[in-house]
């Protein structure tokens, strides 16, 4: 075969298959969990909370937010690239990955969004 056919053919498949990467992470959606249900075994995985925004602390690469549901209450640790428009007492929605950090949970944000 020709080198320039089986260059056709390498970017046709690398083409398709970051077009199926993006549409199956569309289409992939975290169900929302409340606080108490996390445990250890979420160690590493994705995970949606809704809750209200209790504190907020900032330090030179992160911020720090303290997240109540009727269940319980977590730390959301958000790495600093864009300012935060956070307000204390607002209620959030987060998704982001399960850590652990001095034996507490905490999770770690990917994306942050006000809700009603």
């Amino acid at each position: 075969m020709k080198e320039t056919t089986l260059l056709k053919i390498s970017i046709l498949v690398s083409v398709l298959g970051v077009f199926s990467l993006m549409v199956i992470s569309e289409l992939s959606h975290i169900e929302l969990s409340k606080i108490s249900d996390i445990t250890k075994k979420d160690l590493e995985t994705k995970v949606k909370i809704q809750g209200k925004l209790l504190s907020i602390q900032e330090t030179p690469g992160l911020y720090i937010l303290t997240v109540t549901d009727f269940t319980s209450t977590i730390t959301i640790i958000v790495f600093k690239e864009d300012a935060l428009e956070l307000k204390k007492n607002s209620n959030i929605e987060i998704e982001g990955k399960v850590t652990e950090y001095q034996g507490k949970l905490e999770i770690i944000a990917d994306t942050i969004k006000y809700i009603n």
